[in-house]
């Protein structure tokens, strides 16, 4: 291997670890017998450090605190539907889009012809929801074709982006809640139960 050659490949080998440092991968053409290929791995990678090497869009991004259970309620005197205000964070590095995929009844329920149950999501002034409104139940009747997407939270930095600075990202836009509405004019107490399925993605920078 010529001199020229052999300073040729050590340049191609920096640039592409200078280019794996910003997390881009590139390529190295060799025109000769052998390459070094950097190698770099991370053990225990913390997924709520935005600079840890996982892949952009692998779920092990993904890190979100949900509630483990919900009500809702109404009264013989109110149709309305009515529920506390439970919160979903986002505590990851990365940005994740929160999905409503499925909506269960229990093989005990008897709902009402007269029910019907939405999903109410909140975001903020500055990363409202996708879908405000989701409709769960109508008319008694579970909604089986339920994929709705119903926010994307920033990174627990308030970062949707890479290229946002620290002093521009924006607090709590990592953060959403969510309510149940609806209503029924059943007049007698009936116990209902349900499985609300959400589906997380990570979203690459």
């Amino acid at each position: 291997m010529n001199k020229l050659l052999g300073l040729s490949l050590v340049a191609t080998t920096l640039i592409a670890a200078s280019l794996m440092a910003d997390k881009t991968f590139a390529d190295q053409t060799v025109q000769g017998s052998s390459a070094t290929v950097a190698v770099n791995g991370t053990l225990g990678a913390d997924n709520t450090n935005p600079d840890s090497k996982i892949p952009e869009g692998d779920d092990n991004w993904i890190n979100v605190t949900v509630p483990t259970s919900t009500i809702f309620y109404n009264t013989p005197k109110d149709p309305t539907v009515k529920s506390p205000t439970y919160k979903i964070v986002n505590n990851s590095g990365r940005p994740v889009d929160v999905l409503a995929t499925a909506f269960t009844a229990d093989s005990t329920n008897v709902a009402p012809s007269s029910f019907s149950l939405t999903l109410q999501t909140v975001g903020t002034a500055t990363n409202t929801a996708t879908t405000a409104t989701t409709n769960l139940v109508n008319a008694g009747a579970v909604n089986t074709s339920l994929n709705a997407k119903l926010i994307t939270l920033a990174n627990k930095e308030g970062k949707m982006t890479s290229t946002v600075a620290a002093t521009a990202a924006t607090a709590g836009d990592n953060a959403s809640t969510f309510t149940y509405g609806g209503s029924s004019t059943a007049t007698a107490m009936t116990q209902l139960k349900y499985n609300l399925g959400l589906t997380f993605k990570s979203v690459g920078w």
